[in-house]
């Protein structure tokens, strides 16, 4: 696996957000929610980027005038821009909103760029010197708008659109022609979104359960160009150990696509969802038509804003022709820091060194856990 090197420039830039007043529902009991902004300018290096220069920051905050009402939920914006020397860039921008007392959440993610990504092929068995350099232009919108229909449990539309334009490929002719989204094309998708949050918190949790399930439906009806059923479940679940400073942290992902997916939406290890699968997996160095991986953390505290993290996982991406999910099974693992940039609500900066059964390491870093 090809390795990257970031190293962090800065690591904080607390932000003079000031709390509106209350409204009249508001618990005094309860302690006034602090907003915070958070910056993280970062540089690093990869062969097929070169240089990358980047900046990604987040604001925690309370729905106005909801900073002592217990029931609200915390919500946050999160965005991140890049630019490389050789005129590549991306762009995120992502939010999750819970409105007065959680009633709603809503959450939508737009990511933009011109960027690079290996292509390795489709399945488990892939080898590194199948590589296939391949630059695309790519937009990505996502929404879910659920409403709570019990404690902690939600429902809603889910709706998804994937586009990607003017691939290059570094060998072109080493690309069969019946290769779905082998010269781009939309994914156009809408389903549901059932949804358990139990956890006491998005960004850093140390106690709860969460399961999300995900079914959607893609068609040209809907605008797009190819035609597959799409299926997500994600569990989680997270145990106080040692007095509560520490936790045990497990999850069990699952990604189930049909037979017209294109290359762009398979299931791929590392990908970013809702957690990071495998993380410090080169994205896209396995990719199939299905995913089914589990993962276990013990997350611990050292001493004031610092902790550590051990980790491991296992899973497969299956599903092409041939393909069983216990084909070559792929396990991770590793260790990490975390630093802890927000007491009042925490949220984990981390950094991480992951070795893998397949050979290779990689350095990974991020805002929140993993999972």
């Amino acid at each position: 696996m090809r390795a990257v090197f970031p190293f962090l420039l800065l690591a904080l830039v607390p932000g003079a957000v000031t709390a509106q007043a209350d409204t009249a529902s508001s618990d005094s009991a309860f302690p006034a929610y602090r907003p915070r902004l958070i910056g993280l300018p970062y540089i690093s290096y990869t062969p097929q980027t070169r240089l990358q220069f980047g900046v990604a920051g987040g604001l925690q905050f309370k729905w106005p005038g909801q900073s002592r009402v217990a029931e609200t939920r915390p919500s946050y914006l999160a965005a991140n821009f890049a630019y490389t020397t050789k005129g590549q860039w991306l762009t995120f921008l992502g939010t999750s909103l819970f409105t007065p007392r959680s009633e709603w959440w809503v959450s939508a993610t737009v990511d933009a760029g011109f960027f690079p990504l290996f292509y390795y092929g489709i399945g488990p068995r892939t080898q590194e010197a199948d590589s296939n350099l391949m630059e695309q232009r790519f937009l990505r919108l996502e929404s879910r708008v659920l409403r709570r229909v019990a404690t902690d449990l939600y429902f809603g539309p889910y709706v998804r659109r994937h586009s990607a334009s003017d691939l290059d490929w570094q060998y072109p002719a080493r690309i069969p022609p019946s290769l779905i989204g082998a010269e781009g094309g939309t994914s156009a998708g809408v389903g549901a979104t059932l949804l358990l949050e139990g956890r006491n918190s998005q960004t850093t949790p140390t106690r709860g359960k969460y399961l999300q399930v995900d079914l959607l439906r893609h068609g040209r009806v809907l605008g797009g160009d190819f035609s597959y059923s799409r299926a997500v479940v994600d569990v989680r679940t997270y145990l106080p150990v040692r007095a509560g400073k520490d936790v045990i942290a497990l999850t069990a992902y699952g990604e189930f696509n049909g037979a017209g997916v294109p290359i762009q939406s398979m299931a791929m290890l590392s990908s970013m969802t809702t957690q990071e699968v495998m993380r410090g997996v080169y994205l896209g160095r396995f990719r199939d038509r299905h995913a089914l991986v589990t993962q276990a953390d013990y997350r611990g505290h050292l001493k004031g804003r610092l902790g550590y993290v051990f980790f491991g996982s296992a899973g497969n991406v299956f599903g092409s022709p041939g393909t069983e999910l216990f084909d070559e099974l792929k396990f991770t693992y590793g260790a990490g820091l975390r630093f802890n940039v927000n007491p009042a609500d925490p949220l984990n900066l981390r950094v991480d060194y992951t070795l893998t059964s397949f050979g290779g390491g990689g350095i990974s870093i991020g805002a929140t856990e993993a999972f």
